[in-house]
């Protein structure tokens, strides 16, 4: 079996032109200032990610920081933010998105970065919704997963810090969210919660990105 001759999956890298677009397919344009993103807290962030490639905007050059992250947009973000890539595995059959996440289309802008993620150690559930909105627990779990198997962030040992809305992390979250506490991720609000089933907007989803990618060394602080 070993000695078929096999053919090497090469992710696509046209998917990593649609991150977060303020239109439904997106595409890749010159890196200038979003002009919707001033006043906003998370501005200098969503520049910096910008300016590192991470982002792209619409051709009206906009960011749209209100937009609702989407798992599909996370995963493309996660993966483009740790480098993450297949190129040394070796396929007996070409995989497909739906292979792993049924919900998924194979021929949609994020089959590839959905691949990539099946086999980076991810953990992402079966029935992922590529269109649904992305959580607080699940974007920062996914970029912890990422940078700590790609190397570029520490496995912690952690003195558990209370969260008072422990009991809705869901099943098997709660290392992670301790984790994203400590490297900065997340912040618990003024009653002690997490929120970690609440979705995140554009904006809100930068300021979580930027402080994985700086933790990883994938962009230096600001």
């Amino acid at each position: 079996m070993k000695n078929k001759i096999v053919k090497t999956l090469l992710a696509s890298s046209a998917a990593a032109a649609i991150l977060l677009s303020g239109t439904a397919g997106g595409s890749a344009y010159a890196a200038s200032a979003f002009k919707d993103v001033e006043g906003y807290p998370q501005a200098a962030q969503i520049t910096a990610l910008q300016q590192a490639g991470i982002f792209k905007g619409g051709s009206d050059g906009t960011f749209n920081p209100q937009g609702i992250l989407t798992n599909a947009q996370a995963v493309q973000l996660t993966v483009d933010t740790f480098g993450l890539n297949i190129d040394n595995l070796r396929f007996i059959k070409k995989p497909e998105a739906s292979d792993s996440f049924p919900k998924a289309k194979n021929d949609a802008w994020y089959s590839g970065a959905l691949i990539i993620a099946a086999y980076s150690g991810l953990e992402l559930p079966r029935d992922l919704d590529p269109n649904a909105p992305a959580t607080r627990s699940s974007f920062a779990s996914m970029l912890i997963r990422a940078g700590q198997s790609s190397g570029a962030l520490p496995m912690l040992r952690l003195v558990p810090v209370d969260i008072k809305d422990e009991a809705s992390i869901p099943d098997g979250g709660s290392g992670p969210m301790q984790e994203a506490l400590a490297f900065g991720l997340l912040k618990l609000d003024k009653d002690g919660n997490i929120r970690p089933n609440q979705s995140l907007t554009r904006a809100e989803a930068a300021a979580v990105l930027y402080q994985a990618a700086v933790k990883g060394h994938a962009i230096e602080a600001k």
